[in-house]
């Protein structure tokens, strides 16, 4: 699906009777009952700058248009990974400066009930983070400048852009108080190999400028799968293996942690403006994107490096494909 920052129809910007239009795709599940409560509530809130549209199953197109032309920018957040809404308006032609899949950025499934509390809560903080990156509003933005400095360790991140592949489940899960490996090692080479597309939202034009003279990148993002309850987990066994010491999360490369910030070196295959296709990438696909950082070697480099003894063992099965199968391979 085709994501544009280049948007805006011709014309008087000033005259146009809103700034955000967002799109949801209601599919009668847990999650599109929060997402139209959510935005139902932005709406609310913003009357003069967002409104709100549910894309039918079958388009009016004067009314679409007449829509569209209103609206300086536009998001569009599908409900489930059906991605009804998004195969809608790509056969509508239409573009948007936004994209949102929350069944797959928010790690949950399709559920024929009411929201809870929860998820209710999450969907909401999702949208109106992506509404106030598209309005160019900070979280807080009712908040002085002077009230925002008295708290120095607030942190607040939001996606720079999302993975694209075919990985569709991750290898390492946390279940039962412990990690799980579900991989084997063709899998795992395999994936190795995949080559990922790094799409970067449109709004951050021109922050990939020079980035072609690098063979290799350092990728930062979210992963966003790991459940509330596994970024609780403080000790763990490597991959799941009980033959292993049981050590804490910190001395592992889980993604199952207080804060599920995962990095990667990965080569660089080609950029093609906002898509950068890479290689040796281990997220899963709609994993929100933290950073890129240039990978150089002096940077990074360290003298007398030591590692466990089970850490060394793992690098050895796999370079010699002897890791144990995944548990019903």
């Amino acid at each position: 699906m085709e994501v544009s920052n280049n948007d805006v129809e011709s014309g008087d910007v000033k005259s146009k009777p809103y700034r955000l239009l967002i799109f949801t795709c209601y599919g009668g599940c847990a999650t599109g009952v929060a997402a139209s409560r959510a935005c139902i509530r932005i709406w609310e809130e913003n009357p003069d700058d967002v409104k709100i549209g549910c894309l039918p199953a079958v388009v009016v197109p004067w009314k679409l248009n007449e829509i569209i032309k209103k609206s300086e920018r536009r998001v569009l957040i599908d409900a489930c990974g059906v991605k009804c809404g998004a195969k809608l308006i790509e056969r509508e032609g239409m573009r948007v400066d936004r994209y949102i899949e929350l069944t797959s950025m928010l790690g949950i499934k399709k559920v024929k009930r009411l929201p809870s509390k929860d998820l209710e809560d999450r969907v909401d903080r999702t949208t109106r983070r992506e509404v106030n990156a598209l309005l160019g509003r900070g979280e807080r933005e009712n908040r002085s400048v002077s009230e925002q400095s008295k708290d120095p360790t607030e942190m607040r991140l939001r996606p720079v852009g999302v993975v694209r592949n075919q990985i569709s489940e991750p290898s390492l899960v946390a279940e039962s108080g412990d990690l799980e490996w579900r991989a084997t090692v063709e899998k795992a080479e395999k994936e190795q190999g995949a080559i990922s597309e790094l799409v970067i939202d449109g709004h951050l034009k021109g922050i990939l400028d020079g980035i072609e003279s690098f063979s290799h990148l350092l990728v930062l993002y979210w992963a966003h799968r790991v459940l509330p309850e596994a970024r609780s987990l403080i000790k763990a066994h490597p991959i799941g293996r009980k033959d292993f010491p049981l050590v804490g999360i910190f001395s592992t490369c889980s993604p199952a942690r207080p804060n599920p910030i995962c990095a990667t070196v990965v080569r660089l295959v080609e950029r093609k403006a906002n898509v950068l296709k890479v290689e040796g990438l281990d997220a899963i696909d709609g994993s929100p994107l933290i950073d890129i950082k240039p990978y150089i070697p002096s940077y990074y480099h360290a003298d007398n490096v030591r590692m466990a003894d089970w850490m060394l063992q793992i690098e050895r099965e796999f370079a010699e494909g002897s890791l144990p199968p995944a548990p019903g391979e």
